[in-house]
């Protein structure tokens, strides 16, 4: 590859008083998406920099040497695509996700950072090996010999390992570990909280300690709300497949679910704000090399068969994920906006470390003139039949456009108060939403009704309890496969609007919403479903039931 010429686009930028990193094309996810000119672009804000001053052009200075033998946490996150975190300006949502923006503020964000596999059980051994996955293998400590586990275990490094789908850490590390049940399907049933939690609560304050937790979050099932509380107890949706393939052909259906993930990772929002609670509590978070990231990521399109696997028409969604590196003693954060790769993890821990892997790595340091040249994402195909490769300024315009769609679905969260917006983006005649049924014209259907597939949960709400029944669904004996307009009205107010849908296979009407989890009140809650009729200047609503 050609080095590109001195001052070109290698350049940075200084923003009030901020050195970041360039951005490949003004076709950046940033500006081009949101059109906020060149600040805005390189990580900034509208009202914090208006001008670009160019500096003499040089490459991210790599990060001072910190304490000898810091501890190291890293938390692997799954089914994760970062531009969900985005806001208008091109940085974290810091109204809806604080955490993730304090971790930006405070370490190497790189936002361009991307898997080089689609699937958890070869995209984690990628992670903690620095090692592109090779077909015929298994997520095993005999089948990845070399590892971070290993890197720092002949330094004396402790092991605190929390894996859920692989079992990379030797025995001789991790008594036991190679034993383990590595069932995705059964740890993703039950326990995810909690199991994230112990981990948290094992972080010590010492030195010469690996900390290592791959989190099934915000993975699905989508169950877990901002506050920390569910919307049901257990994996299983109350009509059971609403967030599977036989639903991804349903536009709508889909706007419902990407809700509900977005509420997820406010859960993960909260999790990671327990995590640097904890390290501060044991006055290790300034000390400790601290890396936060996700497998791969999760395609919200419709008219597909698989949205976890990479394909030319998801790979914008898919390769992308979260990548922030918090190097020891580091108190400001800096965008980097390389092309870092997953399997680069590793050999970063490395070079911050000042050590050697001591075995074969196929990644490079964050820092390495070879990621700052990268100017393309590649992920291997699932079962190994060839490659995905997309260009930095393909895979920058596609991701804006998902962010412009996201804006246009959910906004922003607000300064302060409660989150309304995020609720009421969705669906037809949203003009409907937070009037009260006095003020709207009703009848009584004739014949069809609307069956709660939550309506025990919904009759009896315990305000102190973890459960809050938010996802209101369920079925319509109509007989037709025609969809209809809903509006939802909680408590003698309209709450949500939406379609029915047909899952595939069913011969049900079926329909779901999301309400926000403060409009429920201790005990029964009236929820009563109807069907939107009219134009926008006169609906009437037809009772389901």
């Amino acid at each position: 590859m050609k080095k590109p010429a001195e001052g070109g686009k290698n350049r940075r930028l200084r923003l009030g008083g901020l050195v970041a990193s360039p951005v490949v094309r003004l076709g950046s996810i940033a500006a081009a998406a949101l059109g906020v000119g060149l600040a805005l672009l390189l990580g900034g804000s509208d009202d914090r920099a208006t001008e670009a001053r160019p500096v003499r052009p040089a490459p991210p200075a790599k990060p001072a040497r910190g304490p000898v033998n810091p501890p190291v946490v890293v938390l692997l996150l799954d089914e994760f695509p970062p531009d969900v975190l985005l806001g208008r300006d091109g940085l974290i949502d810091a109204a809806r996700y604080p955490n993730f923006a304090r971790l930006a503020r405070e370490s190497y964000w790189f936002p361009n950072a991307s898997t080089v596999y689609d699937s958890t059980t070869k995209a984690i051994p990628g992670i903690l090996t620095g090692q592109m996955p090779r077909e015929g293998t298994r997520a095993t400590a005999s089948d990845h010999p070399d590892s971070l586990y290993t890197m720092l275990g002949r330094r004396r490094y402790r092991m605190v390992d929390a894996e859920e789908a692989t079992s990379l850490c030797p025995d001789r590390y991790c008594p036991g570990n190679g034993s383990r049940d590595l069932s995705i399907l059964h740890n993703l049933a039950s326990d995810r909280e909690a199991r994230l939690s112990r981990w948290i609560a094992k972080i010590r304050a010492r030195r010469r300690t690996l900390y290592v937790k791959h989190a099934l979050l915000p993975h699905v099932p989508w169950i877990f709300l901002p506050s920390g509380r569910q919307h049901r107890l257990g994996p299983r949706d109350p009509v059971p497949g609403l967030a599977s393939p036989r639903g991804f052909d349903d536009p709508d259906l889909m706007e419902v679910n990407m809700l509900r993930h977005l509420l997820q990772v406010g859960f993960v929002d909260r999790q990671l704000g327990a995590l640097m609670a904890r390290m501060e509590r044991e006055h290790i978070w300034k000390r400790a090399l601290v890396v936060v990231t996700a497998d791969h990521g999760y395609a919200f399109q419709s008219g597909v068969e698989s949205r976890r696997r990479a394909s030319d028409s998801s790979i914008h969604m898919i390769a992308p994920v979260p990548l922030f590196v918090k190097a020891p003693g580091q108190r400001r954060g800096r965008t980097l906006r390389s092309y870092v790769r997953s399997v680069d993890i590793v050999p970063t821990i490395a070079d911050i470390l000042n050590i050697s892997p001591g075995y074969r790595v196929d990644g490079h340091s964050a820092f390495s003139r070879a990621t700052r040249r990268r100017r393309h994402v590649r992920v291997v195909e699932r079962y190994f039949r060839g490659a995905f490769r997309i260009s930095a300024p393909a895979i920058e315009r596609r991701r804006q456009a998902f962010v412009r769609r996201k804006l246009r679905l959910f906004g922003v969260g607000p300064e302060r108060g409660e989150d309304w917006r995020l609720f009421r983006g969705i669906g037809p005649n949203r003009e409907l939403l937070g009037r009260p049924l006095s003020e709207l014209a009703t009848a009584a259907s004739s014949g069809v009704s609307a069956r709660l597939a939550n309506a025990s949960a919904l009759a009896d709400v315990d305000l102190a309890s973890e459960l809050r029944p938010v996802h209101i669904t369920g079925t319509i004996s109509s007989g037709r496969r025609r969809k209809r307009d809903l509006a939802v009205a909680v408590n003698g107010r309209v709450e949500a609007v939406g379609r029915s849908f047909f899952l595939e296979g069913s011969p049900r009407e079926t329909f779901a919403v999301v309400v926000p989890e403060w409009v429920l009140r201790q005990g029964r809650n009236d929820v009563r479903v109807f069907e939107v009729r009219g134009g926008p200047g006169s609906p009437r609503l037809i009772a389901l039931g």
